[in-house]
Protein backbone atom coordinates (compact mmCIF):
# COMPACT_ATOMS: atom_id res chain seq x y z
CA UNK A 1 0.00 0.00 0.00
CA UNK A 2 1.63 3.20 -1.21
CA UNK A 3 0.14 5.44 1.72
CA UNK A 4 1.87 9.19 1.23
CA UNK A 5 1.84 11.09 4.18
CA UNK A 6 2.20 15.08 3.74
CA UNK A 7 0.83 18.61 5.54
CA UNK A 8 -2.82 18.98 3.81
CA UNK A 9 -3.58 21.71 1.17
CA UNK A 10 -5.96 24.51 1.20
CA UNK A 11 -8.04 22.60 -0.68
CA UNK A 12 -8.09 20.02 1.13
CA UNK A 13 -10.08 21.13 4.11
CA UNK A 14 -13.32 19.48 3.30
CA UNK A 15 -11.79 16.09 3.28
CA UNK A 16 -9.96 16.88 6.51
CA UNK A 17 -13.94 17.64 7.81
CA UNK A 18 -15.38 14.90 6.44
CA UNK A 19 -12.55 12.31 8.06
CA UNK A 20 -12.93 14.61 11.48
CA UNK A 21 -16.48 14.03 11.86
CA UNK A 22 -16.05 10.18 10.95
CA UNK A 23 -13.69 9.85 13.97
CA UNK A 24 -16.19 11.02 16.14
CA UNK A 25 -19.08 9.44 14.78
CA UNK A 26 -17.13 6.48 15.46
CA UNK A 27 -15.09 6.70 18.36
CA UNK A 28 -16.62 9.20 20.83
CA UNK A 29 -15.30 7.88 23.88
CA UNK A 30 -12.14 8.45 22.20
CA UNK A 31 -12.31 12.30 21.79
CA UNK A 32 -13.57 15.51 23.93
CA UNK A 33 -15.30 16.85 20.88
CA UNK A 34 -19.01 15.83 20.03
CA UNK A 35 -20.07 14.28 16.66
CA UNK A 36 -23.14 16.22 16.54
CA UNK A 37 -21.46 19.65 17.50
CA UNK A 38 -18.95 19.42 15.68
CA UNK A 39 -21.50 18.60 12.71
CA UNK A 40 -23.41 21.57 13.19
CA UNK A 41 -20.24 24.07 12.59
CA UNK A 42 -19.78 25.78 9.21
CA UNK A 43 -16.32 25.31 9.98
CA UNK A 44 -13.78 23.14 11.93
CA UNK A 45 -11.43 24.45 14.43
CA UNK A 46 -8.65 23.07 11.45
CA UNK A 47 -10.30 24.36 8.71
CA UNK A 48 -9.81 27.76 8.01
CA UNK A 49 -5.94 27.15 9.75
CA UNK A 50 -5.88 24.44 6.49
CA UNK A 51 -7.02 26.66 4.18
CA UNK A 52 -5.05 29.61 5.17
CA UNK A 53 -2.11 27.57 5.67
CA UNK A 54 -1.21 29.10 9.06
CA UNK A 55 2.09 27.33 10.15
CA UNK A 56 1.54 27.12 13.78
CA UNK A 57 -1.91 25.35 13.39
CA UNK A 58 -1.23 22.47 10.65
CA UNK A 59 -3.28 18.82 9.71
CA UNK A 60 -0.59 16.12 8.47
CA UNK A 61 -2.47 14.15 6.81
CA UNK A 62 -1.94 10.04 5.28
CA UNK A 63 -3.37 9.71 1.57
CA UNK A 64 -3.92 6.69 -0.29
CA UNK A 65 -4.29 7.64 -3.69
CA UNK A 66 -6.05 11.14 -3.16
CA UNK A 67 -8.35 9.53 -0.59
CA UNK A 68 -7.48 10.87 2.79
CA UNK A 69 -7.63 8.05 5.81
CA UNK A 70 -6.07 9.47 8.45
CA UNK A 71 -5.08 12.56 10.37
CA UNK A 72 -2.68 14.50 12.89
CA UNK A 73 -3.11 17.80 13.82
CA UNK A 74 -0.76 20.42 15.59
CA UNK A 75 -1.61 23.71 17.62
CA UNK A 76 0.76 25.82 18.70
CA UNK A 77 0.04 27.51 22.04
CA UNK A 78 -0.40 31.50 21.21
CA UNK A 79 0.09 32.92 24.65
CA UNK A 80 3.72 34.77 24.74
CA UNK A 81 4.46 33.00 27.98
CA UNK A 82 3.62 29.25 26.50
CA UNK A 83 4.32 30.15 22.86
CA UNK A 84 7.66 27.70 23.26
CA UNK A 85 5.10 24.66 23.44
CA UNK A 86 2.08 23.18 21.42
CA UNK A 87 -0.46 19.52 21.45
CA UNK A 88 -0.91 17.24 19.02
CA UNK A 89 -4.77 16.48 18.64
CA UNK A 90 -7.33 15.36 16.36
CA UNK A 91 -5.15 12.10 15.85
CA UNK A 92 -6.96 9.60 13.67
CA UNK A 93 -6.62 6.65 11.13
CA UNK A 94 -9.43 5.28 9.31
CA UNK A 95 -10.09 1.67 10.76
CA UNK A 96 -9.86 0.26 7.16
CA UNK A 97 -6.22 1.44 7.58
CA UNK A 98 -5.11 1.08 11.55
CA UNK A 99 -2.45 -1.61 12.08
CA UNK A 100 -0.16 -0.36 9.47
CA UNK A 101 2.13 2.21 10.81
CA UNK A 102 -0.22 5.04 9.02
CA UNK A 103 -0.87 6.58 12.84
CA UNK A 104 2.80 5.98 13.85
CA UNK A 105 4.05 7.77 10.66
CA UNK A 106 1.20 10.51 10.77
CA UNK A 107 1.97 11.37 14.75
CA UNK A 108 5.87 11.29 13.72
CA UNK A 109 5.65 13.73 10.63
CA UNK A 110 3.75 16.14 12.83
CA UNK A 111 6.15 16.20 15.75
CA UNK A 112 8.87 17.34 12.62
CA UNK A 113 6.83 19.42 10.96
CA UNK A 114 5.86 20.69 14.48
CA UNK A 115 10.12 21.00 15.76
CA UNK A 116 10.79 23.22 12.44
CA UNK A 117 8.74 26.22 14.03
CA UNK A 118 11.05 28.44 15.31
CA UNK A 119 11.38 28.18 19.10
CA UNK A 120 8.64 24.98 19.89
CA UNK A 121 10.78 23.17 22.35
CA UNK A 122 7.77 20.68 23.72
CA UNK A 123 5.15 18.90 22.40
CA UNK A 124 2.03 17.67 24.71
CA UNK A 125 -0.45 14.87 23.28
CA UNK A 126 -3.44 13.54 25.69
CA UNK A 127 -4.89 9.91 25.20
CA UNK A 128 -7.90 8.57 27.34
CA UNK A 129 -7.13 6.14 29.03
CA UNK A 130 -8.72 3.41 27.71
CA UNK A 131 -7.05 3.89 24.34
CA UNK A 132 -4.46 1.81 25.16
CA UNK A 133 -3.31 1.38 21.45
CA UNK A 134 -2.82 5.15 20.99
CA UNK A 135 -1.05 5.28 24.76
CA UNK A 136 1.02 2.26 23.14
CA UNK A 137 1.79 4.41 20.01
CA UNK A 138 2.80 7.76 21.62
CA UNK A 139 5.28 5.33 24.38
CA UNK A 140 7.05 4.12 21.34
CA UNK A 141 7.44 7.56 20.03
CA UNK A 142 9.14 9.17 22.68
CA UNK A 143 5.89 10.70 24.72
CA UNK A 144 6.34 10.46 28.73
CA UNK A 145 3.22 10.83 31.13
CA UNK A 146 3.16 13.62 33.45
CA UNK A 147 -0.49 13.45 34.44
CA UNK A 148 -3.67 11.63 34.96
CA UNK A 149 -7.08 13.50 35.03
CA UNK A 150 -9.87 11.32 36.73
CA UNK A 151 -13.23 11.84 35.10
CA UNK A 152 -12.32 13.89 32.38
CA UNK A 153 -14.81 13.04 30.27
CA UNK A 154 -18.10 11.94 30.54
CA UNK A 155 -20.18 9.98 27.71
CA UNK A 156 -23.55 8.67 28.58
CA UNK A 157 -23.11 7.54 32.27
CA UNK A 158 -19.44 6.67 31.91
CA UNK A 159 -16.66 8.77 32.71
CA UNK A 160 -13.29 8.25 31.36
CA UNK A 161 -9.79 9.44 32.21
CA UNK A 162 -7.30 11.54 31.15
CA UNK A 163 -3.36 10.59 30.43
CA UNK A 164 -1.41 14.00 29.31
CA UNK A 165 2.10 13.17 27.94
CA UNK A 166 4.83 15.43 26.61
CA UNK A 167 7.65 15.61 24.31
CA UNK A 168 10.83 17.44 24.44
CA UNK A 169 12.95 18.75 21.48
CA UNK A 170 16.05 17.78 23.15
CA UNK A 171 15.13 14.67 23.69
CA UNK A 172 13.28 13.36 20.65
CA UNK A 173 15.07 10.90 18.58
CA UNK A 174 14.24 11.40 14.65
Amino acid sequence: MDIKIRKLQPDESNSYRELRLQCLKNYPMHFTSNYLDEQAKEKLFFQTNIEQSNPNNFVIGAFLKNTLVGISGFNRYDRTKIEHKGRIIQAYVNPDYQGQQIGFNLIKSTIDEAFKINDIEQIEIDVITSNTNAEKLYKKIGFTEYGIQKNFMKVNDAYYDHKMMMLFKNQYKT
